[in-house]
């Protein structure tokens, strides 16, 4: 009888210690005191056992009993509905029935008729019960429910052009760039990584008015139809990560980087225009605790002396495509999950496509996935893509384009001709 209570006390407080100094969320912590004061209550119920089944010289033994033994039902039908959800194995699944069905045999040994008839004030043991249990579960949906789906993510990217110079032999055109990025929302979130991107765009002026044909295959291409002008191609200028070092990095709630670049664009080029925008992967810092050692996890897709390596995964990159790879450990925002799942992995990818990419005509992606150890690189369903979004808060989110006339940045000084 005791043995089942420890063991039950045990899960208690292991869940309880972790998650009331390292629970994500004011109700996860809440929660995790909760869980403590019930692991509490289980080891005075192992301890008034011998009471109970000896002499009964305590009052209260009884019902410390039953209490303890209909706690460690609650629980281990609670943990086992969640290893069940899951439909995954950990060290911990064997534990879950062993004890419901240890409780069940509890139950019957101690007889509630016979201990509610004995005990002094039954009534007020049983709320007082109801009250913890209740406490517990209000704290734990509100923690895992109701704070994650109230709070979206809320992040403000920008790409602005500043004004350009242009040297003295009027070859090359400085071209100042700005990326901003702003949580300005109420839930902190890491950056997985980020991509800008700076292309030129090569186009074609016709007087004549191109018809439907021509638009269906400006459409077709993914482009902006054009009355007049033909698009010809981007032909990329400069990519990188936004900030050096940032990738492992996160921004509080109202938290605002700001990163200066200057662009180098050949003032003889023949483009149309010039484009530039930025992208992140983002992951929600209320739904998981990121590796420390994610940062210093890239690995490159080539070898000291340059030449290609290795190539991603098909549904990530082209074969020959070169890229850096970023992997490290996700935690559960809670201990609950951590007991009850597999561990999950963080996986990013930062590709430099060797040709334009087919689909987006893009040099340059990054996408990231989060799987169980070794699966890393199976590409995800598209219902497993959403409840990845759902469960542990993984975004892509984007700048939009900025875009300004090449012949206005390189236009000569005024009075010039």
């Amino acid at each position: 009888m005791a043995a089942g209570l420890l063991i039950t006390a045990g899960v208690l407080g292991r869940i309880g210690k972790t998650d009331i100094s390292e629970a994500l969320t004011y109700g996860g912590r809440v929660a995790g005191a909760t869980f403590l004061f019930a692991g509490a209550v289980e080891v005075i119920a192992a301890i008034a056992v011998f009471d109970y089944l000896g002499k009964r010289r305590w009052v209260y033994s009884g019902a410390a009993v039953l209490i303890g033994v209909v706690i460690a039902l609650a629980v281990n039908t609670l943990l086992l509905f969640m290893q069940i959800d899951a439909g995954e194995y950990t060290h911990y699944a064997w534990i879950w029935p062993t004890v419901l069905v240890w409780s069940f045999w509890a139950l019957w040994k101690v007889n509630p008729q016979q201990v509610w008839r004995q005990s002094p004030h039954p009534r007020k043991v049983a709320i007082g019960a109801a009250v913890t249990a209740l406490i517990a579960i209000a704290n734990l949906i509100y923690s895992q429910v109701y704070i994650p789906y109230s709070n979206p993510i809320t992040m403000r990217m920008v790409v602005n052009f500043g004004k350009p110079q242009i040297n003295a032999a009027r070859t090359v055109l400085y071209l100042p760039m700005t990326v901003s990025v702003k949580n300005s929302g109420k839930v902190p979130f890491y950056i997985l990584g980020s991509l800008y991107e700076v292309y030129g765009r090569s186009a074609d002026f016709t007087e004549k008015a191109r018809g439907m044909k021509d638009w269906k295959g400006d459409l077709q291409a993914g482009g902006d139809v054009e009355r007049n002008i033909k698009v010809l191609g981007r032909e990329l200028i400069s990519f990188g990560a936004i900030m050096a070092d940032e990738s492992g990095s996160f921004l509080e709630a109202g938290d605002e980087f700001r990163e200066d670049k200057i662009v180098s664009i050949s003032a003889t080029s023949e483009f149309d225009s010039i484009d530039g925008s930025a992208q992140a992967m983002v992951l929600r810092k209320d739904r998981g605790t990121l590796s420390s050692d994610y940062g210093d996890s890239a690995t490159a897709s080539w070898y000291d002396d340059l030449s290609h390596a290795e190539d991603a995964p098909k549904w990530v990159a082209q074969a020959g495509d070169e890229y850096i790879k970023f992997h490290a450990r996700l935690r559960y925002s809670t201990e609950i999950l951590n007991v009850t799942r597999r561990p999950r992995y963080v996986t990013l990818w930062r590709v430099a496509h060797k040709s334009p990419d087919v689909k987006f005509d893009e040099y340059g992606n990054i996408i990231a996935t989060i799987s169980l150890k070794g699966e890393e690189g199976r590409e995800p369903s598209a219902l497993e893509w959403e409840e990845t979004s759902e469960s542990y808060g993984l975004f892509w989110m984007s700048s939009g384009t900025v875009r300004e006339s090449f012949a206005a940045l390189v236009k000569p000084p005024t009075g010039q001709r």
